[in-house]
């Protein structure tokens, strides 16, 4: 087969899609990878090859963008501070029709059109109609890839990296659409793929929003009761070239091993007058061995450091954590699934983004972890008494080792493979 994987340029979603489009790859089928130039670098520093489309991203500026708009959404929706309409929500009783409507009438212009500019759709469609996929795999923000696939006839699936929070407020949405009379349904999400499939020469259906299939790395006790056709899939780790660092070579101090992860922000995290030093100073009073995970620019200021804290600008969680006795972190993907796959208790700080606060709780319902809400001013008191609650109650290992036994029982990417070319075969249109 000829496989596509498209995702807009972020590093951090093309890493989540690098084992699965290799396991493919080495099924001896051919991979290319479609992204904005920005990400070209990446993919093939992933040893993968890059089909560049439409024009630069420039992330982090287009992320600002879309926080101002959000902001300013929210205003809109009931005052300053109020916070703009998003797909967090998952309570029924505040689904109802004006607010799912108001959330893709927010999110398809702001967030999904913003990763597939006009132009990355227009590129993708034309390569795909050249090159002839026969299956796309899309990550699930970015919408190129379902209309470049409706376009030219291949099979799609998308592949998510967390909970499925737009396909269940899809799924809600289309369900209370049914039940409204027929002009009275309004869909910006549908409105905006529609045009670009009308330009295409190709129509509308709803795979063209959630996929022929979906891939899914979520061990199954934490995902949404989504009425959708999933494949599930082991969550392998990848974050770009590692070398396991000489210091990881020796086992940790008496005591164990902590890390700490800075990202995305030490502020959003912890509070806006949150520090390095602060931080570090913090994790030092716990008593084991610590590394803390900062990029070079929140490094800034850092004095002489404490005996049993470890400062890194990187680190490859894959050989880090099975090393540690707890983890740290905002509750990214990556982060998360590492650590499920490696039975290390966790306490998330959730960064509000997308599934976060939802991820934190569950893993604390399922006892392998605890979460902090983000702090308006950092509490030191706070991060040590609950990395310490990690380390001395034997219930938080155990839990841990409990979903790391899930997530064994998915299969490895390579394991879904033979699933992927039956599909493909079932949904590709013969002209792909």
């Amino acid at each position: 087969m000829r496989v596509l994987f498209t995702t807009f340029a972020s590093v951090g979603h093309l890493n989540g899609l690098v084992s699965m489009a290799w396991a493919l790859r080495a099924a001896g089928h051919e991979v290319r990878v479609a992204s904005q130039p920005d990400l070209a670098d990446a993919i093939t520093a992933a040893g993968l090859t890059a089909v560049p489309v439409g024009e630069p991203l420039h992330l982090e500026a287009r992320m600002r963008e879309i926080a101002a708009k959000l902001a300013a959404q929210g205003a809109q929706g009931g005052g300053p501070g109020r916070a703009a309409p998003d797909m967090n929500e998952l309570r029924p009783e505040k689904l109802t029709w004006d607010a799912m409507q108001k959330v893709f009438a927010t999110m398809t212009p702001v967030v999904f059109a913003n990763a597939s500019p006009d132009a990355t759709v227009d590129d993708l469609v034309a390569f795909c109609r050249g090159w002839h996929p026969d299956l796309v795999v899309w990550d699930t923000f970015t919408f190129a890839g379902p209309i470049a696939a409706r376009a030219c006839g291949a099979a799609h699936a998308r592949m998510i990296l967390g909970l499925d929070m737009l396909g269940n407020m899809r799924a809600r949405f289309t369900e209370a659409a049914a039940e409204r009379p027929a002009g009275e349904r309004p869909d910006p999400l549908r409105d905006w793929i529609e045009g670009h499939l009308t330009r295409h020469g190709a129509d509308f259906g709803e795979d063209a929003v959630v996929g022929h299939w979906t891939i899914d790395p979520t061990p199954p006790s934490l995902r949404l009761p989504v009425p959708l056709h999933y494949v599930p899939v082991r969550h392998m780790p990848y974050t770009g070239r590692s070398t396991v660092p000489r210091w990881l070579h020796e086992p940790p101090r008496r005591g164990g091993r902590v890390c700490v992860l800075g990202e995305p922000s030490l502020q959003r995290m912890w509070g806006p007058d949150a520090t390095a030093e602060g931080l570090v100073s913090a994790v030092a009073g716990l008593g084991t061995e610590v590394v803390v995970v900062l990029d070079t620019e929140q490094q800034k200021g850092l004095g002489e450091l404490p005996e049993n804290v470890r400062v890194e600008d990187t680190a490859p969680l894959d050989a880090l954590l099975p090393t540690c006795s707890a983890v740290v972190h905002a509750g990214g993907h990556d982060a998360l699934g590492t650590a499920f796959l490696h039975g290390v208790p966790q306490l998330i700080v959730p960064e509000g983004q997308w599934d976060t606060v939802h991820k934190a709780r569950l893993v604390e319902e399922r006892g392998a972890g605890l979460h902090l809400t983000p702090m308006e001013r950092f509490d030191p008191q706070a991060l040590r008494e609950h990395v310490a609650r990690l380390l001395a109650e034997p219930s938080f290992a155990e839990s841990a080792r409990r979903l790391r036994k899930e997530v064994l029982t998915a299969p490895a990417p390579t394991r879904i493979v033979p699933l992927l070319e039956e599909l493909t075969a079932e949904h590709r249109s013969p002209r792909a």
